[in-house]
């Protein structure tokens, strides 16, 4: 069983065979009868392969995974499908957040940038189902 929470609610809850995702410990791959583990969740796309083998792809903003005996938990901050992305639109966020970094003007607040950036980033990887 997963479960998807973020600071709106329950995202997803639903059994799958497969997850594969980011974490602060590198991409890995989440099966049943997984040992117990709780790590962090980078900001990356991630994959859920559903009990009927099809492959659903997200865009994931960080947060915590918790895998227990029964259920995996994976509390983000926030969480897009693929499908649902808008490719355009995540290209121009990705180039104001590079042209921003590129000024290196003390006024602009470059962690901000940063963020946006892998943001961006995230949503395009997302988009284009590139993770598996």
């Amino acid at each position: 069983m997963l479960e998807i929470s973020t600071p709106k609610g329950v995202y997803l809850r639903e059994e799958v065979k497969e997850l594969y995702l980011k974490t602060s410990l590198g991409y890995m791959g989440i099966l049943a009868g997984h040992d117990t583990l709780i790590t962090g969740v980078d900001m990356a796309p991630c994959c859920i392969i559903n009990k009927d083998n099809q492959k659903n792809y997200y865009a994931l903003f960080a947060g915590v995974l918790h895998v227990k005996k029964d259920i995996v938990e994976l509390a983000v901050n926030g969480i897009e499908q693929a499908d649902s992305i808008d490719l355009a639109r995540a290209k121009r966020a990705h180039e104001r957040a590079t042209e921003r970094l590129k000024k290196k003007d003390h006024t602009i607040d470059m962690r901000r940038a940063e963020l946006a950036l892998e943001r961006a980033l995230t949503r395009m990887n997302a988009a284009k189902k590139d993770i598996l």
